[in-house]
C-alpha cells in the first residue's frame, strides 16, 4: 500500500492521492477508509497486486481514476465509462436534481449530448418518466448509454443524430435537457493534463468565436418539438449563461432563469417554450 501512496503524492496532493487510494481499494476489493487502515499489513494475492501495479502504471500517465476502473460514481449510481465520453462531474449532478426536483411523473425527456448517459440514467432511475431519450453524434457513446441503462433495467431509446445538423421528425418532447460542449478552444491553457490527454475534445470545445453555438441550435430544435409548457434545461459555461438566457429570450421562452449551483457560478439556465 506504502508503494502506491509514494507513487501517486510525486502527481497528486497527498489527500487526493489518499482518495485515490481509496477508490482503488473499494472498487478492487470492497475496503472503505477504515479497512484500509486495519488490514494495511494484510497480504494481497498476487493477482490483485498486479491489478493495483497496472493502475497504477496509467495513474502516472495522468489517466483519470474513472476511465482506469471503467466506471464513475454519479448520483448514486455507477456508470460505465470510457474515452469516448465525458467523466460526470458534480455540476451535471446539480443539474439532475433540479429536474428531478421540478419535473413531475409521466413526462417525457431528450438528453441532448448525451455521453454515458448520466442525465438520462439517473432522471431514469429517479422518476417514473413516460420515455426517455438518449441523443449523441458518437455511436460509441449510445453504447455506453444503452449498457448504462441495461445495467439498472431501465428503457432509454438512443438516437444518433448531429445536433448542429438535427434531422427532423415527428415526435416532441416535455423536456429538453442539454449538457453540450462549452468550454473555450483558449481555456485549454489552464487545464489539466489529465483531461487534456483523455477525455473527448468532441464533447468538451466550442470555438473561440462562437461559444453558445451548440445553445442556439438546441433552442431551435426545442422550439419545433417542445410540447405546450415544455421545459428546457441547459448546463453552461459561467461566463455566457447570460449569453445562453438571452438565446432563449430571442427565440420567445419564458420564465428563463439563471441558477447558480453549490459554489456560487451560474452554471444552469432553464426555460418554458
Amino acid at each position: 500500500m506504502d508503494y502506491l501512496k509514494e507513487g501517486l503524492v510525486a502527481l497528486y496532493p497527498l489527500a487526493e492521492a489518499e482518495a485515490i487510494i481509496a477508490v482503488l481499494f473499494e472498487h478492487y476489493h470492497s475496503w472503505n477508509r477504515v479497512d484500509i487502515n486495519l488490514k494495511s499489513e494484510e497480504q494481497l494475492s498476487e493477482s490483485e497486486l498486479l491489478k493495483l501495479h497496472h493502475a497504477l502504471k496509467e495513474l502516472k500517465e495522468f489517466r483519470p481514476i474513472q476511465y482506469v476502473l471503467g466506471v464513475a460514481n454519479f448520483y448514486n449510481l455507477k456508470l460505465m465509462v470510457n474515452e469516448h465520453v465525458l467523466i460526470p462531474r458534480q455540476e451535471t449532478e446539480e443539474l439532475v436534481d433540479l429536474i428531478i426536483t421540478e419535473v413531475d411523473n409521466g413526462k417525457s425527456i431528450i438528453d441532448i449530448g448525451s455521453g454515458s448517459g448520466c442525465i438520462s440514467v439517473s432522471c431514469k432511475k429517479s422518476k417514473n418518466l413516460s420515455a426517455v431519450y438518449a441523443v449523441d453524434i458518437d455511436p460509441h457513446a449510445l453504447q455506453l448509454v444503452s449498457d448504462n441503462a441495461k445495467q439498472y433495467n431501465l428503457e432509454i431509446e438512443t438516437i444518433r443524430m448531429d445536433v448542429l445538423n438535427w434531422s427532423d421528425h415527428e415526435r416532441k418532447y416535455d423536456v429538453v435537457v442539454s449538457n453540450p460542449p462549452y468550454v473555450l478552444e483558449k481555456e485549454k491553457a489552464s487545464m489539466h493534463q489529465n483531461v487534456l490527454r483523455y477525455e473527448p475534445e468532441l464533447a468538451l470545445f466550442v470555438q473561440d468565436h462562437e461559444p453558445i453555438v451548440f445553445y442556439e441550435h438546441i433552442a431551435d430544435f426545442s422550439v419545433k418539438h417542445l410540447n405546450t409548457d415544455g421545459i428546457i434545461y441547459f448546463e453552461v459555461n459561467e461566463k455566457f449563461a447570460d449569453e445562453v438566457a438571452d438565446c432563449l429570450k430571442f427565440r420567445n421562452f419564458k420564465k428563463i432563469r439563471v441558477i447558480k449551483d453549490l459554489n456560487g457560478k451560474d452554471r444552469i439556465v432553464t426555460a418554458i417554450v
